[in-house]
């Protein structure tokens, strides 16, 4: 699943992003204006980054610091605080940024925060990890490999450095064939439920190894096998956080609009939100809300829109509210 903007894409490639047109300067302009003298005009700077879509961010993430000096992000720093000021930093820069500092966020200081790191990693295409390896080196100068390998253990660790190894085979329809599809989900059962314990290295590896294309074929044939699917296996064989992101990382390549559904009811149920979770996901899922709008009224009879304002107020629920209302 693509989530980066077309900019992020262009500057990955080296080619020339014109981010100089008054529109854009205009914007910045405003912005710098809402944060200037006394105090924040929180609400006027709501409307102008909560209005803009991931490209427009993106945009003026590049052009704010040759205007002023300061990076946006520097920005939002000062001048705003709590679950807002932590919502507008994600705003504040491009994507795959605002992922770097999401893992950075999740590792950093003692004891690892999984559950932020479980959607940022999970169901991801080699094209986009690479370039959130290249964020977070630029932002932390740290290896995003090493960085998870020093702060994770356990299964959930063999399961990313899987994911950030960035095993999986380019798709081929002569290679992948109705036979290897069976091939793989026996490698996969003999790893998992058709042994004593479990040989979790071979398991994540294998499923690590599948093109995202060709997931289903392997999923079907291990059903028709075992009588059911890969996520029952991996409940059957993993327990906790490994098991989440395992799970999710599954889901996200089989069922993508549904599991983006299912992580925005996560941070909300229950007993208080997890403000930041909900952030994350709103900001990284923004050109998808489209479709994550009917399907979340679909299985929960009630508009995400109206969720999200049950759970979230002040001047975080409106600028909650603004990302959600100009997302087509």
């Amino acid at each position: 699943m693509n989530i980066y903007p077309e900019v992020t894409y262009d500057a990955d490639a080296g080619r020339d992003i014109r981010h100089t047109q008054s529109v854009i300067d205009h914007w910045c302009e405003e912005i710098h204006a809402a944060c200037e003298g006394l105090g924040t005009d929180e609400d006027r700077l709501s409307e102008l980054l909560g209005t803009k879509s991931p490209n427009e961010r993106a945009l003026i993430h590049l052009r704010y610091p040759e205007l002023f000096n300061t990076s946006l992000l520097n920005e939002m720093k000062s001048e705003t605080s709590g679950d807002y000021g932590k919502l507008l930093q994600l705003l504040a820069q491009p994507i795959e940024q605002a992922e770097a500092m999401i893992i950075r966020n999740a590792t950093k200081g003692a004891g690892t925060t999984e559950k932020l790191l479980i959607p940022v990693f999970g169901g991801r295409t080699d094209k986009e990890l690479n370039i959130l390896k290249k964020a977070f080196f630029k932002l932390y100068e740290e290896d995003l490999v090493v960085t998870i390998a020093d702060d994770l253990s356990g299964d959930i660790k063999t399961f990313y450095l899987a994911v950030l190894n960035q095993m999986a085979q380019e798709f081929n329809p002569a290679i992948h064939t109705q036979a290897r599809a069976e091939e793989l989900a026996e490698i996969i059962y003999k790893a998992g439920e058709g042994k004593w314990g479990t040989d979790e290295s071979t398991f994540c590896n294998t499923l690590c190894s599948i093109p995202p294309q060709f997931l289903a074929a392997v999923n079907a044939a291990y059903a028709r096998k075992h009588d059911h699917q890969l996520i029952t296996a991996i409940e059957k064989e993993f327990g906790g956080k490994a098991e989440d992101a395992i799970v999710y990382h599954v889901n996200m390549i089989l069922h993508p609009i549904e599991t983006i559904v299912d992580q925005f009811e996560k941070t909300m149920k229950g007993i208080g939100t997890d403000e930041y979770g909900l952030s994350a996901t709103l900001v990284r899922y923004q050109s998808l809300l489209p479709q994550v709008k009917k399907a979340y009224r679909a299985k929960y009879n009630q508009s995400l829109r109206d969720r999200i304002e049950g759970e979230a107020s002040g001047d975080y629920g409106k600028l909650l509210l603004l990302i959600y209302d100009h997302s087509n």
